[in-house]
């Protein structure tokens, strides 16, 4: 396993002023002392920001933090939204300018704080497809040469684990940490009993108390903005957000990661292409998880690959065909597959096989919901708009009121324009043309995600930015064909037996229409209009309320950034 295996983020440093507590000392022998300055100062490092977390009068640190998440978030959506939305026209000219400027305000609160902000930042920095470059760029470094926590400060948890003297059971090739993420770092050892070599993997100290206070300000941003028409029309971001946070507090607990990897072993362990490490169940817990060492290439080390031989163009094809087979044939996939989280290992010959690591976000595909996606990807493996409305309206993410043809027709529209095109061509459309030409559908936007899809589409995201940055000429449609052509040579017997259940329904059918006409008859069909209009008015209300309500918070979000940028 090379330097990185568990890279992702940044750890943290602290500002100046504020929030001084003075019967802490850090360990430069300084005054603790945070305001969440937007960037690093020098003197204050990681573990002073354990100290005053660990230590500081309750609350009163977390309260700082909080406000400052909130508050950068909110600016950047007032931002978007003023600069992009309603002003879009007039600046367009400085949209990158704008955005590397948003991206590094980001940035530096993540390197400051870490915890969520550094997973969002992780997330964003590989969705090279769809986000410019300037953003992707500025954060990149998220995910290298993360500052980690002293091993004085992880050692209480080796303690509670393995007992008072933890090098009895691993003795570690140095106390720094080969690797640190934003919940734990990471450390190469050998087990004392039996010689084995493994990574030992140690959350940060109070991490949970941390990221609680960081979901609590995204929560409040979410809470502002999911009422606003253009974003409940299209998501529900508050389920999002729900998912998000649910995956996040699991990854805090590295017995389930030991479950998931027992559970993913099982399954995968008829695929040569895959391995997971071996992990010692007898000497994780869940603040500590131990497993074997692995050495690799991570598959964002361009340079490593070509030097072992590997085509990067297979390695593509290969985790998106492995991504589909957890998915649609397994049932089971690694949600979070960004390049920290893989390890491509070399066998010689050009081979190699896939090693998945950090198994701390593992989710499952129910078996209709598999049949649904896989009538969808044929549709759209195969241009077939009308299939894939189809597909989407069986999966509920249509509504029940939309105009079926007028979304197919939107449908054809978008896949003939990135039916033939490599991820690199897609930015060469004219999205914002396509989107004017299709606006009528667009603002109404009569789709829904359904909860099982939401992190599923993200786990996808996240492998389409690793697949660009191994060969951007990758054809996501074509790719998808010879996995469509198996799941078609696999599935004949369920065609046939998909003719047998509709003939039995069709059999049924007469004896149903009956029942439906003789209630019709006696009168004890009734569909209660007068309660579902009372309902209705209700909601509209509600919606004209929030709405009121949200406008307002946007006027005066407008006047903040304009006197920000224009006065200021």
């Amino acid at each position: 396993m090379q330097r990185g295996q568990y890279r992702g983020d940044r750890g943290v440093t602290f500002g100046s002023v504020a929030c001084v507590h003075p019967h802490i000392r850090c360990a430069n022998n300084s005054t603790a002392a945070a305001t969440f300055k937007a960037f690093p100062h020098p003197q204050y490092g990681p573990s002073c920001y354990h100290t005053i977390v660990t230590n500081a009068p309750k609350g009163r640190c977390m309260r700082r933090r909080y406000w400052r998440i909130l508050l950068t978030q909110l600016h950047i959506v007032i931002h978007i939204f003023v600069f992009d939305i309603l002003l879009g026209r007039w600046f367009r000219a400085s949209t990158a300018r704008r955005w590397q400027r948003l991206a590094a305000r980001f940035r530096a609160l993540a390197i400051d704080l870490g915890g969520v902000p550094i997973k969002m930042g992780q997330f964003l920095s590989v969705r090279v497809d769809i986000l410019p470059p300037e953003v992707t760029q500025e954060l990149a470094g998220l995910r290298d040469d993360v500052p980690a926590v002293p091993y004085s400060q992880v050692e209480p948890l080796l303690t509670a684990a393995w007992g008072d003297n933890p090098s009895t059971v691993v003795t570690f090739a140095a106390t720094t940490p080969v690797a640190a993420a934003s919940l734990g770092q990471v450390y190469r050892g050998t087990r004392v009993d039996d010689g084995r070599p493994v990574a030992v993997k140690v959350l940060r100290p109070n991490i949970r108390a941390i990221i609680e206070t960081d979901l609590a300000a995204v929560q409040m941003v979410v809470r502002l903005i999911k009422n606003y028409p253009l974003i409940r029309q299209r998501v529900d971001i508050q389920r999002v957000y729900d998912e998000f946070a649910a995956v996040l507090r699991e990854e805090l607990d590295y017995r389930i990661e030991v479950r998931n990897n027992q559970r993913l072993a099982t399954v995968l362990a008829r695929d040569a292409r895959i391995a997971l490490p071996v992990v010692h169940a007898d000497l994780s817990t869940d603040s500590v998880l131990v497993m074997d060492w692995i050495d690799g290439i991570a598959p964002d080390n361009i340079a490593a690959l070509t030097a072992a031989g590997i085509d990067r163009t297979a390695v593509a094809q290969m985790l998106l065909d492995v991504f589909f087979t957890q998915c649609f044939e397994y049932g089971i996939f690694h949600a979070d597959p960004h390049p920290g989280n893989m390890l491509i290992v070399p066998t010689g010959e050009g081979n190699w096989t896939l090693h998945l690591l950090d198994l701390g976000a593992v989710a499952t595909v129910p078996p209709v919901l598999q049949k649904q996606l896989r009538r969808g990807i044929l549709a759209v493996a195969g241009n077939d708009a009308l299939g894939t409305v189809e597909a989407l309206d069986a999966m509920g993410m249509i509504m029940g009121d939309a105009d079926r043809d007028e979304i197919r027709r939107v449908i054809a529209r978008v896949l003939d324009e990135v039916f033939d095109r490599s991820i690199a061509e897609y930015k060469t459309i004219d999205f914002v043309a396509l989107s004017y030409d299709l606006r009528g559908v667009f603002l109404t936007l009569p789709f829904q995600l359904p909860q099982d899809v939401v992190y599923l589409g993200r786990a996808l995201s996240l492998l389409t930015g690793v697949i660009t940055i191994l060969d951007d000429r990758t054809n996501f449609i074509t790719a998808m064909q010879p996995i469509a052509r198996r799941w078609i040579s696999q599935n004949q017997r369920s065609l046939v037996d998909s003719a047998v259940r509709i003939g039995r329904q069709l059999l049924g059918l007469p004896a149903r229409v009956d029942r439906v006409l003789g209630m019709l008859e006696q009168g004890t069909l009734r569909v209660d209009m007068r309660r579902m209009e009372r309902q209705l008015q209700r909601m509209e209300q509600r919606a004209a309320r929030s709405e009121r309500i949200l406008t307002l918070s946007l006027l005066i979000g407008i006047g903040y950034v304009i006197w920000h940028y224009v006065l200021s």
